[in-house]
């Protein structure tokens, strides 16, 4: 087992998560005896791994006696999920877990300190993600939704988990083909029928087809400029195709793409193109997609560095799911009932933020008396220690 090093905070943590697993039971993992687990320490998410459990009694006595901080499991099924090295375990089967995390997809991640500070908006970009991915899914490979699990990370994104017949006996080759699609990876326009020398384009039947005509009519619909910023190509030089934006759509559906004045035409539409795909490709990170050994959060376990749960989520749940309000456990009600009502504390350097409808900070090198919710979050972060 992994020498935990020992901190004030660290104990803090520990008491708080043990009540947590104290009084939850953890049901979340199909096929429990199968997989392989991991856990993690304060600041340290994967401190061991190759466990196993026979059942889900055992997995729970487990976590209420170390109370982790991290607790993951693998996609993998194996026959002896707690043998090493890796080909002794015996793979023979394997789900797929797709994940979407805000501070992979671009977005602009405000950072203190080397600590990162989502919001809202950040969890509601990557929470499209997964619609968008979801619709794939359905429309493009008719998907069953049977074993399809959504899961809040605990932190800053969502994993989905992919456990359907059909799923589970994909080899790696297969899970790279379907990466490769996802993700537009090699795409050849001209083989899906765009032809930019002769100025013509397919009539939308394909999948990919369908989805890049769809792109190319929401790129004209931005304004002249971010057209002209995008492309290269100056205002006056596609006037022409600005100023009708209908014409454009009229001949997109006529199998026609409209030529600019002079003979730049193919280059242009091709940075189209490439605009239509990047706005239409999934946005998934490919390792963790491909990968048949990787071990990610158990749904309904903590996680480390908020406190907040790994919320398990259907489809409905998801569209109006809120973490830094629904995945909040250690609320008013957990903290007296454990007489840890408030909690002191120096926060080095905090901003603003809102939790349970609550805001908090900004704060710098200051301390305070916060909920219990609050200090658990700051002190996960590593942006709190305890002061007495």
């Amino acid at each position: 087992m992994y020498a935990e090093q020992q901190s004030p905070e660290a104990d803090f943590l520990k008491k708080v998560f043990s009540a947590y697993y104290q009084n939850n039971f953890i049901d979340s993992v199909p096929d429990i005896q199968f997989r392989e687990f991991g856990f993690g320490v304060f600041k340290k998410k994967i401190a061991n791994r190759n466990l196993a459990f026979s059942s889900k009694d055992e997995m729970n006595s487990f976590l209420r006696t170390n109370n982790p901080m991290f607790f993951s499991y693998s996609n993998a099924y194996y026959k002896f999920p707690a043998r090493t090295p890796m080909q002794d375990k015996q793979l023979f089967k394997a789900d797929i877990i797709y994940e979407f995390d805000a501070d992979e997809l671009g977005l602009d991640v405000p950072e203190i300190n080397g600590i990162q500070w989502f919001d809202s908006s950040h969890l509601d970009e990557a929470k499209n993600q997964v619609f968008r991915l979801l619709d794939f899914l359905e429309k493009d490979f008719n998907f069953s939704t049977e074993g399809l699990s959504i899961n809040f990370s605990g932190k800053a994104g969502f994993h989905i988990h992919l456990r359907g017949k059909e799923i589970q006996a994909l080899n790696k080759k297969s899970r790279i083909e379907l990466v490769d699609y996802l993700t537009a990876q090699n795409l050849d326009y001209v083989n899906l029928g765009f032809d930019l020398e002769n100025l013509s384009c397919p009539s939308g039947k394909g999948l990919w087809q369908k989805r890049i005509l769809l792109g190319i009519k929401n790129f004209f619909e931005k304004s002249p400029k971010e057209i002209s910023v995008f492309t290269g190509f100056q205002p006056r030089k596609i006037s022409s195709l600005t100023k009708d934006r209908t014409a454009i759509v009229n001949a997109l559906e006529k199998g026609v793409l409209m030529s600019l004045d002079g003979r730049k035409s193919a280059e242009f539409w091709r940075k189209v193109l490439d605009f239509a795909v990047s706005s239409q490709k999934i946005p998934i990170d490919r390792q963790t997609s491909i990968d048949m050994h990787k071990i990610i959060r158990v749904p309904e376990t903590l996680h480390g560095d908020t406190g907040f749960v790994a919320k398990s989520l259907s489809v409905d749940d998801l569209k109006k799911f809120n973490p830094f309000n629904d995945a909040i456990v250690f609320d008013e009600k957990f903290a007296k009932q454990f007489g840890l009502e408030k909690v002191r504390v120096l926060v080095s350097s905090a901003p603003k933020f809102s939790l349970l409808g609550q805001s908090f900070g900004p704060f710098e090198n200051s301390v305070e008396e916060l909920p219990l919710f609050a200090a658990v979050y700051l002190i996960g972060k590593g942006a709190a220690v305890l002061k007495q």
